[in-house]
């Protein structure tokens, strides 16, 4: 994807300064700038390493489903079997 962006010439001297001072082309520093930027404001979600914490978050998870009266699922050997010879 092709961008086009106007800064003002102050603002351009300090991008070009500062993607040289870090050893990058201006592309590359423009693009791994939005990239943070983008990446902090949807961090990914970080796992808790507390094996209760991790139950409680499932259990929550769970209970934010709905719950469907009248659907069963058969899910006993003989029903994953059936008609394979047994």
């Amino acid at each position: 994807m092709t961008i086009r962006i106007e800064f003002s010439p102050e603002t351009e001297a300090r991008l070009r300064e500062q993607a040289r001072a870090s050893g990058k082309d201006v592309d590359s520093f423009v693009r791994e700038a939005v990239e943070q930027k983008l990446a902090a404001a949807n961090p990914a979600p970080t796992v808790p390493a507390d094996a209760n914490e991790r139950l409680r978050l499932f259990r929550e998870w769970v209970a934010s489903h709905p719950v469907r009266p009248g659907i069963h699922m058969d899910d006993s050997r003989e029903s994953i079997y059936a008609g394979r010879g047994e």
